[in-house]
């Protein structure tokens, strides 16, 4: 048995012709639409992504402002400062020496409160009265001891004041 010789015939050479051309043809076409898609999904991606880096330039600066507002904010709301003045300096009978003294004294018993939060001391003002008024003050020069009391304390963004008056305890 042999096979037939299909090949020498015109209309299979034709049909065969046509399959390769159609073939070669379809080929082409699907490189050039893959190509076009694919170019524009390129160009779809780089504007998403430009997109991207811009919102992520915006989001950095809100935040950098968001935290620079926040840092500025608990510096606001911890103590800097404590000033311990006398209420009645015109009544008392005290030294201005002892008088700075005292001052002194009180601003150093108070100086571990520099840098806490206000609400905390705000919280615990009880403490601080019953703190300081109930420590006798020794000044070095003087064999006198003396009892503070608080007349007012005020709490402020960043300092605590203080009034008190001084009397010589017998």
């Amino acid at each position: 048995m042999r096979i037939p010789p299909l090949y020498q015939r015109k209309g299979y050479q034709r049909f065969f012709a046509g399959m390769a051309i159609g073939f070669i043809i379809g080929w082409v076409f699907f490189l050039i639409q893959g190509g076009l898609a694919h170019e524009r999904l390129i160009h779809k991606i780089k504007e998403q992504n430009s997109i991207i880096i811009d919102y992520k330039k915006k989001n950095e600066i809100l935040t950098s402002d968001d935290k620079r507002a926040n840092e500025e904010l608990a510096k606001k709301f911890k103590l800097h400062e404590i000033n311990v003045r006398f209420s009645n300096e015109g009544s008392q009978k005290l030294s201005n020496l002892t008088k700075m003294h005292l001052k002194q004294a009180v601003e150093d018993d108070l100086e571990h409160l520099i840098g806490e939060d206000t609400e905390t001391i705000a919280k615990s003002n009880t403490l601080l009265f019953q703190a300081i008024e109930n420590k006798p003050y020794r000044i070095d020069d003087d064999e006198q001891v003396y009892r503070i009391t608080i007349d007012h304390l005020y709490l402020y963004t960043g300092v605590l004041r203080i009034y008190i008056s001084a009397t010589p305890n017998e």
